[in-house]
């Protein structure tokens, strides 16, 4: 069976237990400036969204919309 291939948009800051929800922005042109602003923060699938708990990183495309991705999901 091959892996879930969705695309996330959807995270929470902090933790993966943190109420505190953020959209990831679909363009590329945007990413920069998102990353810029929250340098300092982690992105968590979120359990109250009902995600995996996985930490989760920004990915950049320049052919597809950018999204979240975690190897725990």
């Amino acid at each position: 069976m091959q892996g879930d291939r969705r695309q996330i948009q959807t995270a929470v800051l902090g933790s993966a237990d943190s109420d505190d929800p953020l959209m990831l922005p679909l363009e590329a042109i945007e990413l920069d400036a998102f990353r810029h602003l929250h340098e300092d923060e982690t992105f968590w699938c979120g359990l109250l969204l009902g995600g995996c708990g996985g930490q989760l990183t920004t990915k950049l495309y320049t052919d597809r919309v950018c999204s979240l991705s975690s190897t725990a999901c």
